[in-house]
């Protein structure tokens, strides 16, 4: 199968969100755009973003280690309501207020709902529960990202992947810190949307991220 590499992108200001994109336009199949910390974020430039990438961006408001956001519910429900073709990617538990706005107003908004813990990955019956809680807001993308403190933990992960796609679910399952790697390579090969790839390793947005060379690297030995 083809990767689908996924840029991670957190800047200060809208220019240099722009010279990123501009810069990996041709290289990569998806750009994740960190909103809140955009320091000069207008509605205008959500829209520039969306005229651009369509279905290849994705936006979301969090902030690394889900740290407290600084932007207010009205202004995220208003950036929401603008969105016409991008993905907007919400914490089932964190973000239930924008996902509640989306459900109950009915609002045409392609969803990746996602499930982050930074400190652990829950056991078996633990993370279906969280993707039965996932699935009552039918989203385009079931997410799961936890941390891998044992190699079962990526084990857990990888299965519950396969699981996934056994049902025609569309997924993405990844695991953090240095034990998770390996969720990031077969999770791909095995049928994960896309993969989160920084240029360089100072630009991760997750621990454990690979850089596009690195997977690049990776993959092409295992093909052979």
């Amino acid at each position: 199968m083809q990767e689908k590499y996924c840029l991670p992108i957190i800047k200060k200001t809208k220019h240099e969100v722009m010279q990123e994109i501009d810069d990996s336009i041709d290289k990569y199949a998806y750009f994740e755009v960190w909103l809140d910390y955009i320091d000069d974020l207008d509605e205008t430039f959500i829209k520039k973003l969306e005229e651009l990438l369509k279905k290849r961006l994705i936006l979301l408001f969090r902030r690394q280690n889900l740290e407290k956001m600084h932007m207010d519910l009205e202004k995220r429900l208003k950036i929401i309501s603008l969105l016409r073709e991008s993905f907007i990617d919400l914490d089932v538990f964190d973000q239930k207020e924008e996902l509640d706005y989306i459900k109950n107003n009915q609002k045409k908004v392609a969803t990746i709902v996602s499930y982050h813990n930074y400190r652990q990955t829950p056991d078996g019956e633990k993370l279906k529960e969280i993707i039965d809680t996932i699935s009552k807001y039918e989203p385009e993308v079931i997410k799961i990202a936890t941390m891998c403190n044992t190699q079962k933990d990526a084990l857990r992960l990888l299965q519950l992947l396969l699981e996934l796609k056994e049902r025609n679910v569309r997924c993405i399952v990844l695991g953090m810190g240095e034990l998770g790697n390996i969720t990031r390579i077969f999770g791909t090969l095995w049928g994960n949307e896309m993969i989160f790839a920084p240029q360089l390793l100072k630009e991760q947005s997750a621990q454990g991220q690979l850089t596009r060379g690195q997977l690049e690297t990776i993959f092409r030995e295992l093909k052979g």
